[in-house]
């Protein structure tokens, strides 16, 4: 088994060897391809070869993998068909090999990942915006993720890492942490104004309440769950228990209609989140735990003036600055537990199951 600190001597080239010839990166890795969609039993780790890095791209040694509750929904067919890649989109490692054209990264360097590959040359990506690029590929659905024991990687969607920075957590800050930063930025969510998340016990929303608090709003935690709101009274200032995704009157029993509604769980809660939502308020669509169309009355937004935006995933400037927040102890990440990559069908069984609060850590080297 190769270590990480054995992979610091690698030179740049296909796979690296040392001074003496010896190859410090073997020729076949553990991996999880997913051929079909299924129950968690389709997850099957199996021996492959070890992906060359090509122009622009390099090859990472996997240190953690987050379990994303969209592996999960991709993998049992909810929302994407099985093609044949890797999954994992939530990526922290080693680069210990790189391809022609590399200059952004070196050998050696500790790197998380953001969820896409751009391709660099659009209006969007030269915007800062490379989070809209048409051409952009998720990893672990439009390419390969790192479910495995290494990935190869656009080295544009690489940052470096702090060294103040664990591996997990530096594995879900793009995904579990910058997504929600990603939102409330959109919004311009600033100090002082009132903001309010539903489904706030999972791995993205427990997270964008610090991240909402650390600009010094006054929070609002939704659930649906009586289990989790003892918990999440440590994350936010007031907790709200929807009933049937409805919790738009006990804000305004409370008087704590929110400016700006993050919603997590728009299939259950949108048509209450523009209810809920103060005159001149924004409600922002960032996630959504199944497909299907939801009613809006379009009165609301004329005699109110609400906005109503999307929010899809953090830019590379914005999981620098994730990495900056964690590195300094402003966001704690929320980690329910690692395991070993082989356990990846039971992690996913949990995540189903509702058993995780927060993100659940493979790591290929355990």
């Amino acid at each position: 088994m190769y270590r990480t600190r054995e992979l610091l001597t690698a030179k740049s080239g296909s796979l690296p060897v040392s001074r003496t010839g010896e190859k410090l990166i073997p020729q076949t890795m553990q991996a999880y391809r997913l051929h079909a969609a299924g129950p968690s039993g389709v997850l099957k780790l199996k021996s492959e070869p070890i992906p060359l890095p090509g122009p622009k791209q390099v090859l990472v040694q996997v240190a953690a993998v987050g379990v994303c509750g969209q592996d999960v929904m991709h993998r049992s067919g909810a929302i994407y068909c099985a093609n044949g890649h890797i999954p994992g989109h939530e990526i922290a490692g080693m680069v210990v090999a790189t391809g022609p054209e590399v200059s952004a990264v070196s050998i050696g360097d500790r790197v998380a990942a953001t969820q896409r590959q751009a391709c660099h040359r659009c209006r969007d990506c030269l915007g800062g915006r490379e989070v809209l690029c048409a051409q952009g590929k998720l990893y672990g659905e439009g390419l390969d993720g790192a479910y495995a024991e290494y990935v190869a990687i656009d080295e544009l969607s690489l940052t470096k890492v702090p060294t103040a920075v664990q591996y997990e957590a530096a594995a879900i800050a793009a995904c579990a942490i910058g997504t929600g930063y990603h939102a409330l930025r959109l919004a311009g969510v600033s100090a002082g104004q009132r903001v309010l998340v539903t489904g706030a016990s999972g791995g993205v929303g427990i997270h964008t309440l610090q991240l909402a608090r650390a600009s010094g709003a006054e929070v609002i935690a939704v659930t649906s769950s009586p289990q989790k709101v003892g918990r999440l009274e440590s994350y936010a200032d007031h907790v709200v228990l929807a009933v049937e995704g409805k919790f738009d009157e006990q804000l305004r029993a409370r008087n704590i209609q929110p400016q700006t509604i993050v919603d997590l769980t728009a299939k259950f809660t949108l048509a209450n989140s523009l209810r809920a939502v103060a005159r001149g308020g924004t409600v922002v669509i960032l996630g959504n735990l199944e497909n299907g169309n939801v009613e809006v009355l379009p009165g609301a937004f004329i005699m109110r003036e609400i906005r109503l935006l999307g929010s899809k995933a953090c830019t590379r400037s914005e999981l620098q600055d994730v990495l900056h927040l964690l590195s300094r102890g402003l966001i704690h990440p929320i980690i329910h537990t690692s395991m070993p990559l082989a356990d990846a069908a039971k992690a996913h069984d949990m995540v189903e199951q509702g058993k995780a609060e927060g993100r659940i850590i493979l790591k290929p080297w355990y």
